[in-house]
């Protein structure tokens, strides 16, 4: 579990830096979980990884196609689910959300912008379900201003809550 979180600790020092989770991060990930799995728990391991990873994955998907995750989030969060059996995926899945949702609530809060994008949330659902038309989501309202939450961060404290016993 160690290394997980020194992968989730440098994907989240990237991610709030740069607002991306490289790829070539991504992959090592991936090859870490595979490779942990089998050695952990034997090559009869894989179908299950891998079935929690794209099952996350179109879970999430979504989510992406409207903009309101980016595409590292889905598949850090699609190979760490990988890396956890069963309950403790979702767990770790659920932890990962609650800590992004609470963090994005204490900057909106902060920068004083809580009713403002709650209106737009409101707006953005009201919409969708007079229309039935899925469209992009904007917080802001701005396409090119970088608004959301760092998720790997929050993927990080999750796995360290995890370490910790919590799940």
């Amino acid at each position: 579990m160690l290394i997980l979180t020194v992968f989730l600790a440098v994907a989240g020092i990237l991610d709030h830096l740069t607002h991306r989770i490289p790829n070539l991060l991504s992959a090592g990930m991936f090859f870490y979980v595979i490779w942990q799995s089998i050695t952990e728990f034997g090559i009869t391991s894989l179908p299950g990884v891998f079935f929690r990873m794209i099952a996350v994955a179109f879970f999430l998907f979504p989510f992406f196609s409207i903009g309101t995750l980016g595409a590292g989030d889905v598949k850090l969060l699609a190979v760490s689910a990988g890396y956890f059996e069963g309950g403790r995926a979702l767990s770790f899945l659920f932890f990962s959300f609650l800590i992004a949702c609470a963090e994005g609530v204490i900057i909106m809060a902060a920068k004083g912008q809580m009713k403002k994008r709650m209106l737009r949330l409101a707006i953005y659902i009201k919409t969708l379900i007079r229309t039935g038309k899925i469209e992009r989501y904007h917080a802001c309202g701005d396409a090119g201003r970088r608004s959301g939450v760092a998720l790997a961060g929050a993927m990080f404290v999750s796995a360290v809550l995890g370490i910790g016993g919590l799940y």
